[in-house]
């Protein structure tokens, strides 16, 4: 069962450091460890299409945004959102939606009703630690071990070794999620509508 202390003990046996007992035991490791922790696991799940962090949801428009040029209505991105995956125009997310804009904070088309797979840090998706399978957590205890490195060993050495291994274990990641998918998809958001990013734009601002 992978739980946070399962994921630091495995940072740590590539750092070549100590285990630890408990995620209270004192020490530079831990420390590092716990500075190091949410912000990596975010950087993880944002890093591919995950399908055990894949939720899908109708959104509708929201009042808290004007659209005054362009598309015409604004839905505003949930709270749990990291990564838009596809959009589609009906429940069963069988029809892409072609035409929309990818902000930082919202989307934007020119229908008053979407449906979004997107990557979720909701503790029943991405956050479920239970729901991982071993190839990510493989990812995310190399990733860990990369962010700690210097700080725990200051070995420029093992850093790059670590630096290297973090990439492939990317790879066999996301190569072996891909396995995971239905065989017939629609190619994923920004194939056809470049994402502007970046926040809100003259034509679209906030009331």
């Amino acid at each position: 069962m992978t739980d946070q202390l399962s994921l630091y003990n495995g940072a740590l046996i590539l750092l070549g450091q100590p285990r630890l007992s408990a995620l209270t035991d004192e020490g530079k490791g831990r420390r590092a460890l716990d500075f190091a922790y949410a912000k990596t696991v975010k950087v993880c799940l944002e890093a591919g299409l995950w399908n055990f962090a894949m939720r899908f949801r109708k959104a509708e428009t929201s009042p808290s945004v004007d659209s005054t040029i362009g598309f015409k209505f604004v839905f505003d991105k949930p709270d749990d959102w990291l990564r838009t995956a596809a959009m589609t125009v009906d429940a069963h997310g069988r029809r892409p939606l072609l035409e929309y804009d990818d902000r930082t904070d919202f989307w934007l088309a020119d229908i008053d009703t979407i449906f979004v797979r997107y990557i979720s840090s909701d503790p029943d998706f991405g956050l479920d630690l239970g729901r991982w399978p071993e190839s990510f957590v493989a990812y995310v205890e190399t990733s860990l071990a990369v962010a700690t490195c210097e700080e725990i060993t200051g070995s420029n050495e093992k850093m790059d070794r670590l630096s290297k291994a973090k990439k492939e274990a990317w790879k066999t990641a996301s190569n072996r999620d891909v396995m995971n998918e239905p065989v017939t998809k629609f190619p994923p958001t920004g194939r056809l509508v470049a994402s502007r990013g970046g926040g809100l734009s003259r034509e679209h601002g906030r009331r």
